[in-house]
């Protein structure tokens, strides 16, 4: 025959050994660093509450029966029913103790428990999430010997009390059973964790320490949802009731056989017959177990199967180490690409599969934060949406708000501001800022708000013959947590810095294609310089404009600038015209005092040899010379008049006739002369 105090042994026996295993974990936890085994020892804290309230609950209930049954024996005993009433009246401190347990304490402890499960898993995640890539931890085997021995002995004792649980009177067995057992499941995770650990994977002892404080998370819920449950669950006299601490979900560790119960009973309602007692019915109850787990060593065994996508090669990792065969390790490559196709490898987690895209070309854009607000992004003035890419205006939105919208670019500007000149009382008022900041000059930036757009295109680093680089490919599918991330920070950074050199104006106007070729110039070296495996193929800055809301301003702006420079254009084309005519006047001009001092020069010669020549014949005949001189001056100087000569007689009477005289000759040649 069953002990009555069994339960209460049970439970007290669980209650040390869940204190022991609690002081473990915090022990292995504070020894090996691990997050996971932190994360348990939060577990583990709730799971002493549990077996208390199960321990209490039970001794409350065995006090309450041995009461009834005294009763009982009293009541065939009686020698008057006067006397059994007082006696009755006197011995019924048990059940209502019970009583007020039940109705009071047993909904407060599930408050207590359930808020206790959210604190706890709130601590763990956010003390997880926190912690995530900052860690490393010490001793895995260590870790791993002592998470087997704890799931061993918390395994023997959660079975044993989900298993007497199953007996009526110990029902209440089924909360720290079950909880015993969801402690028992984190720690195999745990141990699963750690092996892989050990062996390089560093990514299942992350997933294991997010994934405990979510199952405590939903314990927790699960607790209040009881709690308010059982409030309205009518009471069926004779029923056992179960308390709200009892979670049905660490209960399916407990007795995963309910599971097909309230499968069965569902069906029986739906259809209105036994369904569940079918022989087909009854074939599946037997065969579930095997064709679930035939299904699960089927998908298990699709795991050796590598398919590599066209666009793409793939490295094998085996127990964590990168696989290389021995031609590939004779020239030095550190892993052996897998080209696009299928390939076989050992079943997970033995090995498992990275992919790098290394014939795509990835792309990143800067300049737009695509970030989801409800009802869109608020904005002081309606601005219209781009209607036409290929037209990109100025005053129009280039993103939708309820994506996102355009990050604002701190952009220098050149155009000097002329300095006001403030009042005497603006001066005055002035005067004790001023004061107090002596020999500080209050200068405004002169900077302009400006909307950029720039586009970087990159792909893993390949041969000259177009096939891919080995080392590129696995520089960046390991030495680098996200690639694309950098090099968009990288392409970032290259922004700023083109931004805050750039005068926005000259940008807009002139320097795009340099701009251009700079940004793309700044990105190239900087992914080179840090070897990530990458080439850029293509990095350009397409889009630079003002806010949309301070569009028509700049327009203004721009529409005086180009006014100016066609104003300076045909000044430029005036000035031109009128040197090249200056130049071709003054060229006609040099020309011409050329020829004159040329002209003039050659005289002089001239004259000079003609006056040495008269020199010489006046030498040698002075008279002849000077009458010869004499007639040629007269001739020169009478040359082309009519001359008539009259001789000095008086006497005579001349008839001078003034008429020329006529042509005697065929068209006037004298026809004697040859």
């Amino acid at each position: 025959m069953a002990s009555p105090r069994k339960l209460e042994y049970t439970a007290l026996g669980g209650l040390f050994l869940q204190a022991i295993f609690l002081l473990g974990c915090w022990i292995l936890a504070d020894h090996s660093g691990s997050q996971a085994v932190a994360a348990e020892t939060w577990h583990m804290v709730p799971g002493l509450l549990v077996w208390l309230v199960v321990l209490v609950h039970g001794r409350q209930r065995r006090l309450a029966h041995q009461e009834r049954e005294e009763l009982e024996q009293l009541k065939q005993a009686r020698l008057s029913d006067e006397i059994f009433e007082e006696t009755e009246l006197d011995t019924m401190r048990a059940s209502a103790g019970l009583l007020f347990f039940e109705k009071y304490l047993v909904p407060l402890l599930t408050l207590v428990l359930s808020g206790g499960l959210l604190f706890l898993a709130y601590r763990a995640g956010s003390t997880v999430l926190a912690a995530v890539g900052r860690y490393e931890v010490g001793d895995p085997i260590t870790v791993v010997v002592s998470m087997v021995f704890i799931a061993f002995v918390g395994f023997v004792i959660g079975k044993y009390a989900s298993g007497l649980s199953q007996s009526p009177g110990y029902r209440l067995l089924r909360a720290s059973g079950g909880y015993m057992l969801g402690n028992v499941i984190a720690c195999v995770l745990i141990i699963v964790a750690m092996t892989l650990y050990h062996f390089g994977m560093t990514w299942g002892e992350t997933v294991v320490a997010l994934l405990i404080p979510l199952i405590m998370a939903l314990a927790g819920l699960e607790l209040i949802l009881n709690l308010v449950l059982d409030i309205y669950r009518p009471r069926v006299p004779g029923q056992e009731r179960r308390p709200p601490y009892d979670s049905r979900l660490l209960g399916l560790f407990a007795e995963p056989e309910d599971v097909l119960k309230t499968v069965a009973a569902t069906l029986d309602y739906q259809f209105g017959f036994k369904v569940s007692e079918t022989w087909f019915y009854r074939f599946m109850e037997r065969a579930i177990v095997p064709l679930a787990l035939i299904q699960i060593l089927s998908l298990w065994l699709l795991t050796i199967v590598v398919v590599v996508d066209p666009h793409e090669v793939a490295f094998v990792e085996v127990l964590g180490k990168p696989d290389v065969s021995l031609q590939d390790r004779e020239k030095g490559l550190p892993a052996t690409p897998l080209e696009p196709g299928f390939h076989l490898k050992w079943p997970w987690p033995f090995a498992i599969s990275r992919f790098a895209p290394v014939y795509q070309v990835q792309s990143v854009e800067l300049g737009k934060v695509y970030e989801e607000k409800p009802g869109g992004w608020d904005f002081s003035k309606r601005i219209a949406l781009m209607r036409d890419p290929d037209f990109i205006l100025w005053r129009e939105r280039h993103i939708d708000p309820a994506e996102g919208y355009e990050a604002n670019f701190l952009i220098p500007s050149t155009v000097e501001v002329e300095e006001q000149v403030e009042p005497p009382a603006a001066m005055e008022n002035r005067a004790p800022r001023a004061e107090a900041g002596a020999g500080v000059e209050e200068k405004t930036p002169k900077v302009n708000l400006a909307r950029v757009l720039a586009q970087v295109h990159f792909r893993v680093r390949q041969k000259p013959d177009g096939k891919v680089d080995e080392r590129a490919a696995f520089t960046y599918t390991y030495q680098q947590k996200d690639v694309r991330e950098h090099v968009e920070r990288l392409a970032y950074r290259a922004l700023c810095r083109i931004a805050a050199s750039q005068d926005f104006l000259r940008w807009i106007a002139e320097d795009r294609g340099e701009t251009t070729e700079r940004f793309e110039r700044m990105v190239r070296e900087a992914t080179e310089e840090r070897d990530l495996g990458v080439e850029i193929i293509w990095a350009a800055i397409p889009v630079v404009h003002p806010p949309p809301e301070t569009a028509a301003a700049y327009e203004d702006v721009v529409t005086a600038l180009e006014q100016r420079e066609s104003l300076i254009l045909e000044g430029q084309a005036e000035r031109a015209k009128i040197v090249a005519d200056a130049e071709a006047s003054s060229s006609e001009e040099t020309g011409r005092a050329i020829s004159y001092a040329a002209n003039i020069l050659e005289n002089a010669r001239a004259e000079s040899d003609q006056f040495l020549v008269q020199l010489t014949a006046y030498a040698k005949a002075p008279l002849v010379y000077m009458f010869r001189s004499y007639f040629d001056t007269m001739e020169f100087a009478l040359g082309g008049q009519a001359l008539y000569v009259v001789p000095m007689a008086q006497s005579l009477v001349d008839i001078i006739d003034l008429k020329p005289p006529a042509r005697s000759g065929l068209l006037n040649l004298d026809a004697t002369e040859e």
